[in-house]
């Protein structure tokens, strides 16, 4: 058997040629003229819509598990090329429509042949990432995933990442401080979710949160929601939740887009990129400039805003080839932010941050049933202060992250898949006063392998099951098991799981040691254990026709979270001070609900609502987590019509929450009797929604050219909260874009 492997691995890496592209299936050759290799089948056709049939432009044709796979031209044909004698299933998919496999025999050195696809009202075949490292349709992914496809992006016209993710994830919420914007979901703030791109981890900001104004909204494909923990694949920090935002590659000879966008504020964003497919190479191109005076909503300190001005510029070059078995992508992205402050402002000194990423990967197809691939990840965030008087920049802060992985896809059988891996981690933290005077740098690192294996059982029931092994140089040997199921009756789906997460301490908890002004003397405490979680998942979905439904109950314990307190401390001298100390004491426990509802009532009017309830308690005091909302709802309603017979939209988006729990416990001990004294004091936030309506407009369009018009109003009903800032929205702001696509 194992001559045999060889043998086969030899044969395919000399005969074996791969999807052609996009430019190549543009000239197909008649029968007549057409040079077939020997020991190659050549499969052409075309793919149509089965009601009309009109072709479908850019619908893709791949074999599973393998580099196979071509998208059709604008005509819907297509050519593929196979090893003759061979028999395979041929996986034909297109936005919009239902997905199908296909039994095909390469018996002959030539075959035609035509597809009809079938509409389907869901884009339940949208492939998916995040949940298994490997692709799987939204509909078939044991690990319940929520999606936000670049269509519902488009239509909302969102203001930026931030506002995608919280009019969308009922419970998330976005608050602004000095340090940048953090993120609030089921009472767990930013260190434990981790945001992806493409599959690899952002790097924070040296202040602890992720710089969202890096990213553009413009080059997403999809955006994938994971709740609970995720550690078997994504290591540290995949407790609470996981954001994978999955980018665009170019499919056509020439392709891109121009964008510019105006709202309150002097909000003006500048959008643009140039791509290109040619036989086996891709490139692209793209630009982002987003500006705005800022915003204050405490107008009696003038010289401190709730959102100091800023601009920014992101420059990102995408490259790609691919031919036979072997395919190379690499990635470069600059970005430029400077925050500067208000005209009334008294400080000599404001911040400038340059971020620097790479990303280069190869995989290769050895034999019938292995892709490996080899991934290496870089990820500079660099902050310097600005002295305006000085003229002069000087690094107070950075943070680095480096990642190299090697992983292999091992298909023995169709229903069978195993992926393999092993990866290294290494950050770099640097920060001029956070560390003491003696060490500025820290630098920890991480080592390792992990297993997965997701296994069709019978027809109706999936298993996945994996595991990861971790060695982290500051808290030693981690163990995160997953297994997650599916059993699909009918129009249900029904999915289970347990997975175990982990979230190694950070820089800050460990060996933080500076002066927080005249307020505390910040201290690390290097012995602090790796948080540890057990998520367990139960959900259902029901799909007929126009309607779609999906409920889950989940629970997620965390072990060992890492708390701050203040701590006072007399010394020798009778002088008090007051420390900030951190240490392993809270154990969280995490209980909710959520359910999902999506309709069509007609194929023009799209309804969806969510609604959340979340339980999370401190099992150490009894008190739900600071910063929870038990209850929270997001909705959006879009209706597309026709206008002089041009393509148009109305989209209303919403989200709700709850009042947001702000428990404290103090406890006191009476001097004469001696009883211990437990006091509750209650300082919620109020509950509050916002609401945004979008209306767009395509008044000229030929083959892949349009041209967008987009008004809107956001925060339609001008909610703002300067006394308790449950929302650091300043209020209703009327916006416009035009966006030219090729």
């Amino acid at each position: 058997m194992r001559l045999k492997g060889i043998a086969m691995s030899l044969l395919s890496v000399c005969v074996f040629t791969p999807a052609t592209s996009f430019a190549e299936s543009q000239t197909v050759n008649t029968p007549e003229k057409e040079q077939v290799q020997t020991g190659i089948c050549v499969l052409t056709g075309r793919i149509i819509d089965s009601e009309t049939g009109e072709g479908i432009p850019m619908a893709t044709i791949n074999v599973p598990g393998t580099l196979i796979g071509t998208a059709c031209d604008a005509g819907g044909r297509f050519r593929i090329e196979l090893i003759e004698g061979k028999s395979y299933n041929l996986l034909v998919r297109s936005t919009g429509y239902m997905e199908q496999t296909i039994k095909f025999n390469a018996n002959g050195a030539q075959k035609e042949m035509d597809i009809q696809m079938n509409a389907g009202i869901f884009d339940l075949n949208e492939v998916v990432v995040t949940g298994t490292r490997t692709e799987k349709t939204i509909s078939n992914t044991p690990v319940l995933t929520r999606l936000i496809p670049a269509a519902q992006l488009q239509r909302n016209d969102f203001e930026n990442i931030m506002d995608a993710l919280e009019f969308t994830i009922p419970g998330l919420q976005f608050n602004s401080d000095p340090r940048g914007d953090n993120i609030r979901i089921q009472g767990l703030e930013n260190k434990y979710v981790l945001i992806l791109v493409d599959g690899e981890r952002l790097s924070n900001t040296p202040g602890g949160p992720i710089d969202f104004e890096r990213l553009s909204t413009s080059n997403i494909k999809q955006i994938e929601i994971i709740k609970g923990a995720a550690s078997a694949l994504y290591g540290s920090s995949a407790i609470g939740m996981i954001v994978n935002i999955i980018t665009k590659t170019p499919e056509r000879l020439a392709e891109g887009w121009v964008k510019a966008r105006y709202s309150r504020f002097n909000e003006l964003l500048l959008d643009g990129s140039f791509g290109t497919a040619y036989k086996d190479f891709t490139s692209q191109t793209l630009f982002n400039r987003n500006s705005t005076d800022g915003y204050d909503l405490t107008p009696e300190t003038p010289e401190a805003f709730t959102k100091q001005p800023s601009s920014n510029m992101t420059f990102e070059e995408k490259l790609g080839w691919t031919h036979k078995q072997t395919k190379i992508n690499a990635s470069g992205t600059f970005y430029l932010n400077d925050v500067k402050n208000p005209p009334l402002s008294t400080k000599n000194t404001h911040y400038k941050s340059l971020n620097k990423t790479f990303r280069a990967s190869l995989e290769q197809e050895l034999g019938e049933y292995n892709q490996l691939k080899l991934v290496y990840y870089g990820d500079f965030y660099t902050r310097k202060t600005v002295y305006e008087k000085l003229d002069s920049i000087s690094k107070n802060a950075s943070s680095n992250v480096q990642t190299l992985r090697l992983t292999d896809i091992y298909t023995p059988l169709n229903n069978l898949q195993m992926v393999f891996g092993g990866e290294f981690n290494w950050n770099k933290d640097y920060n001029d006063m956070q560390y003491g005077t003696e060490i500025k740098t820290r630098k920890v690192h991480d080592i390792n392998g992990f297993v997965q294996a997701d296994w069709q059982v019978l027809p109706l029931l999936n298993v996945i099951g994996g595991f990861r092994y971790t060695h982290h140089s500051a808290f030693g040997d981690a163990y995160t098991p997953k297994v997650n199921l599916m059993f699909n009756p009918g129009n249900w789906k029904f999915r289970g799981g347990y997975s175990k997460g982990f979230k190694a301490p950070d820089a800050t908890e460990l060996y933080s040691d500076f002066m927080m002004g005249s307020v505390s003397h910040n201290i690390g405490n290097p012995d602090l254990k790796a948080e540890k979680s057990n998520y367990f998942s139960f959900s259902a979905e029901y799909t007929h026709s126009n309607l779609n439904i999906s409920a889950e109950i989940y629970q997620n314990s965390i072990k060992n979270k890492i708390q701050s307190a203040y701590v006072n401390i007399t010394d020798e001298n009778g002088i008090t001070s007051t420390e900030l100390r951190y240490s392993n004491v809270d154990d969280a426990r995490i209980r909710g609900a959520e359910v999902t509802v999506d309709y069509y009532p007609i194929r023009q009017i799209y309804l969806h609502g969510s609604y959340a309830y979340t339980d999370a308690k401190d099992m150490n005091t009894e008190l739900q987590l600071k910063g929870n909302t038990r209850h929270a709802i997001s909705c959006n309603a879009s209706y597309r019509f026709n206008v002089c017979k041009k393509e148009a939209s109305v989209s209303v988006a919403g989200h709700w929450c709850s009042k947001k729990i702000n428990d404290k416990e103090e406890v006191t001990k009476d001097e004469q009797t001696g009883e211990i004294i437990q006091t509750i004091t209650t300082d919620p936030q109020p509950a509050y929604s916002l609401w945004k309506l979008t209306a767009q407009y395509t008044p000229w369009k030929l083959n892949h050219m349009a041209l967008v018009t987009t008004a809107g109003v956001q925060n339609m009903f001008n909610y703002k909260d300067p006394a308790h800032y449950t929302t650091y929205d300043p209020g209703i702001r009327v916006f416009g874009s035009i966006l030219f696509k090729f």
